[in-house]
């Protein structure tokens, strides 16, 4: 597998075998297939609001990732004031799992997160999820198992080093 990044289109490309996947931001010709996706992982994900949606594509925090000429997954994600990154929401279409998808998506939060001026990636996880063991593989660190309103969450934080220039 291996992870390019075009500076100049701002979109990752990620080759494993014959399959090539393109991370980009998110446009508003999107939103239809970003809130379809966003439903069918309701379960995990909760309601995702389209309007919330729109505004995170408008702000450009909003990624999507292509296969071919399908949209594969996504990741929602917020730039905060201080020095931290909210990561909302990220899901990957089930028949693309297991491919690398999301571990890109998470590469490109973090690279903007970067590029922002951030220190750190934080989210908040279901503890049931499977989810939890993809954070783990990541490097991602469990700070905290708190209350919900459903259901415990798992706190996970993802410490980033600036890189040299």
């Amino acid at each position: 597998m291996v992870a390019v990044q075009s500076r100049r289109k701002r979109r990752m490309l990620l080759t494993s075998g014959n399959q090539v996947s393109i991370v980009r931001k998110a446009v508003l010709d999107d939103l239809d297939t970003i809130k379809a996706i966003a439903d069918a992982h309701r379960d995990e994900l909760g309601f995702v609001i389209r309007r919330a949606l729109q505004e995170s594509i408008e702000r450009g925090e909003l990624s999507v990732a292509i296969d071919g000429d399908r949209l594969a997954g996504f990741v929602e994600y917020r730039h905060r004031r201080d020095q931290q990154t909210t990561l909302y929401h990220i899901a990957v279409v089930e028949q693309w799992r297991q491919r690398g998808i999301g571990r890109l998506l998470v590469e490109a939060v973090r690279r903007d997160a970067l590029a922002n001026g951030k220190n750190v990636i934080r989210l908040k996880c279901p503890e049931s999820l499977p989810a939890n063991e993809f954070y783990t593989r990541l490097g991602w660190q469990k700070i905290a198992v708190e209350s919900g309103k459903r259901r415990r969450l798992v706190v996970w934080e993802l410490p980033l080093v600036l890189e040299a220039k």
